[in-house]
Order: structure tokens, then sequence, then C-alpha cells
């Protein structure tokens, strides 16, 4: 595996360590980064959306702008793109101070990024999607690679839109919702994490590496069903943005380690086809057909064990006496298939997200086997 991807995964594992139930919004902002796309996470406060970019703002190189600002109804101008040079003023030229600012940043991060008034908007759209500023009388290109919006609620004026179209990968950021997650969280440890830093060769490495992996003719013709069944399902999805999700396809095989797209890579685009919220739901059921893996088909295997071992503690319930031989036989089977599979398992490279998920269902199947010889 290339180091810079191994340097990514390493990232992530760490973060995933440190934020309870964040493994997707980790994922989406290394997929923002690789593919140079905008993320938007929204989310009710209190759920560590900014604290999970403030660790993506450290990794950066030293020598990438990066910026920062929390928007308000009052946010002027001057406080994204620098305050106006008033010896240019006087010859009738608006021209600012872009330094330290957004025009100069490789990534920013706009938290309440829907608050943003007309003023602010026409720029930032630029910037987000051209890449480009004007600036007196020259318009710049600029080096801004990803731009991470954060808002507690969804934007309810038409003339917000456009913004957020912009952000290609989007993510609701739910509370913890297990309490044996939550009081993980409460008793994890709260110091900072020391995080591996990027340089800027590594930057340019990725996304040139993501640039070039390989999309098969095969997997283009799974995306142009997807965006026809979408539209069949009433929801519209721009040819843009499904020409984007191209790219997240490609940073998605980046980061598992291949040059080439393949279908189980189709999971992502679950947070960049959806517009409405009540849509998430149906481009997720729609995409499940396209994205069913040897892994996927692994786990109802699992799943069936699981059920089995279910089956027979409501029989053992029921019954007088535990015959302690035949159960021990019938777990030793339950955990020999178990073995097999997982094993088949491994030769398909899971995820880390999946390698998590099988680590859960085996302790809970031990946990389950084990009730019964207490």
């Amino acid at each position: 595996m290339k180091p810079e991807v191994q340097k990514l995964q390493q990232i992530e594992q760490q973060l995933n360590a440190h934020f309870i139930e964040r493994q997707h919004e980790i994922h989406a902002i290394l997929l923002g980064i690789c593919a140079q796309k905008n993320v938007l996470l929204i989310g009710a406060p209190g759920v560590a959306k900014s604290n999970i970019v403030d660790q993506f703002m450290y990794v950066l190189p030293i020598t990438y702008g990066t910026f920062k600002r929390l928007i308000s109804p009052t946010t002027q101008p001057e406080e994204l793109f620098g305050s106006v040079r008033f010896d240019r003023l006087k010859e009738g030229i608006m021209e600012r101070n872009i330094e330290g600012q957004l025009p100069t940043a490789h990534v920013a991060f706009l938290d309440e990024v829907f608050k943003a008034t007309s003023d602010l908007l026409n720029s930032l759209l630029k910037i987000m999607n051209e890449h480009r500023f004007e600036n007196g009388t020259e318009e710049l290109t600029t080096p801004l690679f990803t731009l991470i919006g954060a808002s507690n609620e969804f934007p309810e004026e038409d003339r917000l839109n456009a913004l957020y179209d912009r952000f290609l990968i989007r993510r609701e950021v739910e509370a913890i919702q297990t309490p044996a997650h939550f009081m993980q969280m409460l008793q994890g440890n709260t110091e900072e994490i020391t995080l591996p830093r990027l340089t800027a060769e590594e930057i340019q490495v990725i996304h040139a590496e993501t640039k070039a992996v390989h999309i098969p003719e095969t997997m283009i013709e799974m995306l142009t069903e997807i965006h026809f069944k979408l539209k069949d399902a009433g929801i519209v999805v721009s040819d843009r943005r499904t020409k984007q999700c191209l790219s997240i396809l490609q940073a998605e095989a980046y980061l598992q380690g291949r040059n080439e797209v393949k279908q189980s890579d189709f999971r992502v685009l679950v947070d960049c086809l959806w517009i409405e919220s009540e849509d998430r739901e149906t481009v997720q059921d729609l995409l499940v057909p396209y994205t069913k893996t040897v892994i996927d088909q692994l786990f109802v295997q699992l799943n069936r064990l699981r059920m089995e071992v279910d089956a027979k503690h409501a029989v053992l319930k029921q019954a007088e006496m535990i015959q302690y031989e035949e159960y021990a036989q019938f777990a030793s089977a339950i955990l020999m298939k178990w073995q097999q599979i997982e094993q088949e398992m491994m030769t398909e490279s899971p995820t880390e997200e999946e390698l998590q998920k099988l680590n859960e269902w085996k302790a809970q199947l031990h946990e389950k086997i084990a009730e019964e010889v207490m």
C-alpha cells in the first residue's frame, strides 16, 4: 500500500478512536480532501462538528493556509475576504488585503455557513465552485481545494440554494445513538490527540493519484442507471453533481488502497445524491442492490449463525435440563463456521468500519454462547 494512503488511514483510525460514532463524518472529510470537493456537516450543537474539523486543520501541511470563521447575520465581507486597501480605494478600485484570509486558504471551515448574507454569497460561491476571486482589477486563482461548512439547520431561504448545492458531500451528524457508546464517550480521554502531519508533497501526490484512479465503463454505466432511477423516484440530481460523484468514487477507491473503482465504492454516494433530508433513505435503499459486495453476503451468513444461537437459546430456556455436552458440540460447530467465514472475509480487504462491525458481532456471539455455561 502506498505510504500516503497508509498515513491517511492512520489519521482516520486515530480520529475514529477519539471521536465516538463519527466514522462517517471523518471519512466524508477525508473523501473531500482527496477529491478536492466541499463538505457540509449538518447537526445540532454539541455533536463535535467543529472539533473534528479542527483536527483535520492540524494534519494539513504547515505551509498550507487554513481559514476558519463563525458566520453570523452581521458578518461583513472584510471578515472573510480581507480589509479594503484605502490607497487603492482612492483610485476608485476595490482591492482587499487578502493575505491570511479565505482567498489565500487551501482548506477553509465556515461554521454556521447558512447565516451568510447576500453581500458574502456571490464571492463565496465563486471561490467554492470556480476557485476564483475578484480583487480590484484582477481575478485571482485561489488555492482552495476543500471548504467545509457546518450548520445547525438546513437552509430555508431560496437565496441559499446555490450555496447548499456547492457542497458535494453532505452529512447529517446525529447525537450518539447507543448507551454503551455514550458511556464510552463520557469515560474517554479528553486529552489532545497527536496526529501525523501531511506534507505539501504528500497532498500533491494524494490529489494526483486520486485523479489517476481508473473508472471502468461498467461503473459509469452503473452511475448513469442510478441517476435516472433517482429521477424516476422524484429526486432530481443535477448532471453536474452526478458527474462530480465520479471524483468521490475515485477518492473512495484510493482511500481503500486501490487504483480502480469497484462496485462497493458506490456506498459513499449516499452522502452525495440526496437533496432534501427525507430523500436520504430513498437514496440509501436505491443504492443497496448496486453496493452489495462479497463482504455484505458474508455478513448475511454470519447473521444466520447469530440467529441460530438465538433460536438455540430460546429452546434451552424452555428445557428442564441443559445437555451441556450437546450444547458444547453446537457451540463448537457455530464457532468453527464463524471462523471459516471470517477467514474468507479477510481475503476481501474489509474496511475499518466493516472490521469494527465484525469484531462487535464476534464479541456479542461469544457473550451469548457463554451465557448458557456460566
